[in-house]
């Protein structure tokens, strides 16, 4: 009787995005209980699982890599912040609302799209956030994404203090208007910054 085989993307995809660990025992065990019954959807979640806690078992063995991967990825954005600043008269008379404004909030969580120059700025800033992903991985790249993980936890406290200072000022737009904005620019460009580390790791060799 021919064994039921787990789905080899995820044994591979553990494999790349942290590469620091061996994952051979674990891919064993959890082989055998998918051979036991278990489903694709258990066998994905016990992977996805796996990534985490192993990411976060590299973060507490090399805190001193984790420090530098936060100081690249914060000298990254403030890079591309700096080469863009120039722009910020032609977007502020087209109507755009900058973060320095709203203390902290990144004029790009608002994603204008009311003009070519707002299309070609979301173009630019998609684009700079997945190259920051890519430079951390490529400058740490025997910890897969471990080191872009634990940036973009730390740029999403940044942005959690910025939109306390929101709630705080007088005049500031609603709680749940603010919230709306930050949750959904901060998780597009966690998003982002993770596929660019994604695409600077290496691919797990076949079995």
């Amino acid at each position: 009787m021919t064994l039921r085989q787990p789905p080899q993307f995820a044994g591979r995809l553990l494999n790349r995005l942290v590469p620091a660990q061996d994952h051979d025992a674990l891919l064993g065990d959890l082989c055998e209980e998918y051979q036991r019954g278990r489903s694709v959807a258990w066998y994905c979640l016990q992977i996805l699982a796996a990534i985490i806690v192993r990411s976060l078992k590299d973060l507490r063995a090399n805190p001193l890599v984790a420090a530098r991967a936060i100081i690249t990825g914060l000298l990254a954005q403030m890079f591309l912040l700096s080469a863009f600043s120039p722009l910020q008269s032609v977007l502020t008379g087209a109507g755009f609302m900058w973060g320095n404004k709203w203390f902290g909030l990144p004029w790009y969580w608002h994603w204008p799209y009311d003009s070519s120059l707002g299309i070609v700025m979301q173009g630019i800033w998609i684009a700079g956030d997945v190259m920051v992903g890519w430079l951390i991985v490529r400058l740490h790249r025997g910890h897969g994404v471990t080191m872009v993980l634990v940036y973009c936890c730390v740029i999403g406290a940044t942005r959690s203090v910025g939109l306390l200072q929101v709630v705080r000022a007088p005049g500031s737009p609603h709680l749940f208007t603010l919230l709306y904005w930050a949750a959904n620019g901060q998780i597009r460009e966690w998003l982002l910054i993770i596929a660019g580390g994604y695409l600077a790791t290496r691919p797990a060799k076949m079995a």
